[in-house]
């Protein structure tokens, strides 16, 4: 436990953290200090000023996290917690912890009423697991709670069964749906994100399980939720709405180059209202209770929908004969990072007078070399979005 009745704790930030933190900061402030005094004096002061200023302001901000992370400290007593900052302090009496609230990165102690201002515990903390036991062992989690009283609300929704034990069963039904499309939605993305084969095949699951998880959301409508940051009763569908687009969207880069983008924008517009609709009034008590977070998380996740449906149904649905073009290699180059990219320098083709980069699969970077003829594939596009390829 962090203390006992006798004898206070402290904790401030992880030993790891703290040496990482002190051998990066200090050379970025550094960097950031010196960087406008290497800008060419004979530049525009309008130009260079506003960076210095910013690059200046970012040294600032590095030295307040430098000395936060030197004196911040977390303090648990028998009379409270009190944290003690660089610029500020909080203290926290056991009486006015009404309990607490975690995420990925922080623990959130809450405070009775306003009178009291809330402490923040990061992941990066000392005995961070054993702070979480200490308040679990004394107050209750606020998340846990609030989805217990959500479920309980919902068991007495008439809307949802004639009693109690009809509405736990729909409820149980409802949770089925849910794990099912999740677990569509996550094959689905991967399977085009890595291996999309047969091609048509995985295409196709990524364009049905959105609108699937959509028509599941209308029929069971205020049982399934489509945003699960609320700590909703409610099982959500989140990954089924977001990963077949996200594998779309990707797939879409990886195999296709747009050459115009305006074409596809009607098309895109009205896929995205349709959904957004669908996703909003297959919410209705969540519209009522979040309307502002419903209506922004449903219309960032139909605007996905909607880019990702639109080029793909454009490019891979296209069925015309291709404009081939042969191209000289110019040159390669390899993009590295966390996910490499292989790109041919090619000589000027069709509506490219100029030469230029083309992106390309990591067989045929490796299978050209520079002086090689490669082709491209031109296509008008499904949509009217003219797009091309590029192949040996």
């Amino acid at each position: 436990m962090p203390f006992t009745a006798t004898t206070p704790r402290s904790y401030g930030t992880a030993r790891g953290w703290r040496v990482f933190i002190y051998l990066v900061t200090p050379p970025m402030i550094v960097v950031f200090l010196i960087c406008p005094f290497l800008f060419d004096s004979d530049q525009s002061l309008l130009v260079y000023g506003p960076i210095g200023a910013v690059m200046w302001g970012m040294a600032g901000l590095f030295s307040v996290l430098l000395y936060d992370v030197y004196k911040g400290r977390h303090t648990f007593s028998a009379q409270g917690i009190r944290y003690r900052g660089a610029f500020r302090s909080k203290d926290l009496p056991l009486a006015a912890i009404k309990g607490y609230r975690t995420d990925d990165n922080y623990t959130y102690i809450v405070p009775v009423s306003r009178q009291y201002r809330g402490i923040r515990i990061g992941y990066t903390s000392e005995g961070y697991a054993e702070i979480q036991q200490w308040l679990a062992a004394r107050f209750p989690d606020l998340d846990a709670q609030q989805v217990q009283q959500d479920a309980e609300r919902l068991l007495l929704e008439e809307d949802f069964g004639r009693n109690p034990a009809e509405r736990e069963a729909n409820l149980a039904g409802a949770r089925h749906v849910s794990w099912v499309l999740n677990a569509a939605g996550c094959l689905s993305g991967a399977w085009l994100l890595f291996w999309p084969e047969p091609y048509d095949w995985a295409v196709w699951a990524g364009l049905g399980v959105p609108p699937l998880a959509a028509a599941a959301l209308f029929w069971h409508r205020g049982l399934l939720c489509f945003d699960d940051s609320n700590h909703s009763a409610r099982p959500a569908i989140t990954a089924a709405l977001l990963f077949p687009p996200l594998g779309l969207l990707l797939r879409g880069l990886f195999d296709f180059e747009l050459l115009a983008y305006q074409p596809l924008a009607p098309y895109a517009a009205g896929t995205a209202l349709l959904m957004a609709t669908a996703l909003v009034l297959g919410s209705p008590q969540l519209l009522a209770t979040s309307g502002r977070r419903v209506l922004l998380t449903g219309g960032i996740m139909a605007v996905l929908y909607g880019a990702a449906a639109v080029v793909t149904v454009n490019c891979v649905f296209d069925t015309s004969g291709p404009r081939v073009y042969a191209v000289p290699v110019l040159d390669k180059q390899l993009s590295g990072g966390q996910t490499s990219s292989y790109y041919l320098n090619v000589g000027p083709w069709g509506a490219r007078a100029q030469p230029e980069n083309v992106e390309v699969s990591k067989t045929l970077y490796q299978q050209t070399v520079i002086g090689d003829t490669v082709h491209i594939y031109q296509r008008p596009g499904r949509l009217g979005a003219a797009w091309f390829s590029t192949g040996k």
